[in-house]
């Protein structure tokens, strides 16, 4: 029987030992996706002026709203009036002669109504020549102010809005709505307009140093109907410490403080900003939502001027997943979908943890707009660019596409006065999962020749077709590798071409094992008795500049003891100096992954006839390959 048969028959066997003793672990791989085209579609219409802070789609019609007062139909030349509303045809980019409420201020946010109608809500006291201090319902059709619908007076801004379940839940800096004392965030009838009392919790204070007054900026409903989390300029949720981000269980009767609370936002960052959270987005599936910032001062693990991802579980102190830092400037909106989290503001890099207003190691440019990966935050390489200006305020995700709505005039190359919609169709990325069980085992020495130097690897893991490799001269490379033979090596980008990513060459040099799980690349280091990890998106080979650990010294497995490591979804093997190979649980989670359990040996000079140390890595399928 070959070296590889044998392990493989051990490897099994040791593994329904191993499983007893571990968790169940989340099986779920990184899913692929496709990210939008980079150049913007024709079609939309130019809005001249001001800016465009929310968008909405009802039927086929697109409706605007902002601070602007004239747009031009798509190739249009005749300059037409629309004071902060709008809308057009999604498909032909023209401007409907009919919806023309002209409000009287800024509309902050549209939202889609019933039966072709959208609620507008921002600073305005008439629309449609109708007195709607704040809020209005509004036909698309014609424009005309829905009368039945009537909040009554609104003593301060509407900032955001969402239907569910026949409520319309508003937010805001208003201390009076429908005919009743709420402050910040409140629930009317949505036919009505009159108050309900489903959301009664007392919404309090300000932001610590912060400015202004009790405000909730942005707000999101889960999926599924029974959560929602709230941003802004607050302190407290019911008398309990909730600094500017609360979530709310929605029941049947009223909505109840949920348990999930972070600490994530009590810093300071700059005192101009009457609260620095910008934005919210709940993922599609409701796993998870995302948190976009602005703040000023830049750190290392701060929560200014970052996107941080949370995962939507009943965490009394919960800590984000993932954060993807500027390095100093501000993100205003975000939407989350399946494939990828759109950013846009007046950044101009991502993975830039290191930098204060400048580029830091591995930071990556990335002006005005980005897509990053759902998994660890890293930036595709999906990079259109737009002038920058104060920033996006509005994402929409549609079946056409990506649509942005910001203050500038030049997105993706192209002319689009502050409306700009992005194809689907452009560049796909595969899945990525940790192998379910193992394909052949290799140990570089004695892998098929003609691929690297194997006696300076000190890492090395495969991805589909793809072998990555980690050398002692500070390098990672990756070529094609199908069991018998090897494609060209070509250098990863690993995000250091502005400013070179040193510490990521440090750990390359000093490395005596890797492997990548779910969007992390976990690796061992010369002398150290510690378990890292950073962030990579094989997409972009963009390998993030922070360094995290995953595990200490756990009863079995030493990290400093490493000699080459592989893994699956439930376990983790490794060799030892002696040439001994070893086996533990591996449990994973959104936040990170760990050993657990009993490790017992699977291999080695004693067990098989191998000596197993030296870089190790797995197969794709059951292609041929000599392990030994």
């Amino acid at each position: 029987m070959s070296a590889l048969l044998r392990f493989v028959a051990v490897w099994c066997s040791a593994l329904s030992v191993v499983l007893t003793a571990v968790p169940a672990a989340d099986a779920g791989t990184e899913p692929g996706g496709r990210l939008v085209v980079a150049v913007p579609a024709s079609g939309t219409p130019s809005i001249l002026d001001g800016q465009v802070l929310s968008v909405v789609q009802v039927g086929r019609t697109i409706v605007v709203g902002g601070s602007f007062t004239r747009a031009r139909d798509a190739g249009g030349t005749v300059t037409l009036r629309r004071h902060g509303l709008l809308a057009f045809d999604a498909v032909t980019g023209r401007i409907s002669p009919s919806f023309h409420p002209d409000p009287n201020r800024a509309v902050l946010v549209v939202r889609a109504g019933p039966n072709g109608t959208v609620y507008a809500g921002g600073d305005f006291t008439t629309i449609g020549g109708q007195r709607r201090a704040r809020l209005a319902q509004l036909v698309v059709t014609n424009g005309r102010v829905v009368r039945r619908f009537n909040a009554g007076r609104i003593d301060a801004s509407v900032r955001d809005l969402r239907l569910q379940r026949g409520r319309l839940w508003v937010a805001g800096s208003f201390s009076t709505i429908g005919g009743r004392n709420q402050k910040a965030l409140a629930t009317l009838k949505a036919r009505t307009g009159v108050a309900r009392k489903y959301f009664g919790l007392a919404v309090r204070g300000r932001q610590r140093g912060g400015l202004g007054t009790t405000t909730v900026v942005k707000i999101d409903i889960s999926p599924n109907q029974r959560r929602l989390v709230a941003i802004g300029n607050f302190r407290s949720l019911q008398h309990v410490r909730n600094h500017q981000l609360f979530v709310v269980d929605l029941g049947r009767r009223k909505a109840r403080p949920a348990p999930l609370r972070t600490r994530f936002y009590v810093p300071n960052c700059s005192r101009h900003y009457y609260s620095y959270i910008r934005d919210v987005d709940f993922s599609p599936d409701g796993s998870y939502f995302v948190v976009a910032a602005s703040g000023g001062p830049s750190g290392a693990r701060g929560p200014c001027d970052a996107v941080a991802r949370f995962e939507n579980q009943n965490a009394a102190d919960a800590v984000p997943s993932w954060v993807s830092r500027t390095g100093g400037d501000t993100i205003t909106a975000l939407e989350v979908t399946p494939s990828a989290v759109y950013v846009g503001g007046h950044q101009r890099w991502f993975n830039n943890s290191y930098g204060s207003n400048s580029a830091g190691p591995g930071a990556v440019r990335r002006d005005g707009i980005a897509a990053l990966s759902p998994s660890n935050g890293l930036p595709f390489s999906w990079d259109p660019g737009r002038t920058k200006g104060v920033g996006v305020f509005d994402f929409l995700v549609t079946t056409a596409g990506l649509w942005v709505a910001s203050d500038t005039d030049e997105i993706g190359g192209q002319q689009r006065d502050r409306i700009a919609r992005f194809g689907t169709g452009g560049t796909s990325y595969p899945s990525w999962g940790t192998p379910v069980q193992s394909g052949p085992l290799y140990r570089g020495a004695t892998a098929p020749a003609g691929g690297p130097d194997w006696a300076s690897v000190g890492g090395a893991f495969m991805l589909g077709s793809q072998l990555y490799t980690g050398s002692r001269d500070g390098t990672f490379t990756r070529r094609s590798f199908d069991g018998t033979s090897y494609g060209t090596a070509e250098a990863v980008a690993t995000a250091d071409a502005i400013v070179p990513l040193a510490s990521w060459r440090a750990d390359l040099v000093a490395m005596t094992g890797m492997f990548y799980d779910r969007g992390r690349l976990y690796f061992t280091r010369s002398g150290s008795s510690l378990l890292y990890y950073r962030y990579f998106n094989p997409e972009s080979g963009i390998v993030g500049t922070e360094r995290y650990v995953a595990s200490g010294r756990v009863p079995g497995f030493d990290p400093a003891t490493v000699r080459g490591m592989v893994a699956t979804r439930t376990a983790l093997s490794w060799a030892t100096p002696d040439g001994v190979l070893h086996r533990i649980g591996w449990q994973q989670s959104a936040a990170a992954a760990h050993p657990v359990g009993r490790a017992v040996v699977v291999g080695g000079p004693g067990i098989d006839g191998v000596d197993w140390a030296g870089a190790l890595f797995v197969g794709q399928g059951a292609a041929a390959g000599q392990g030994g």
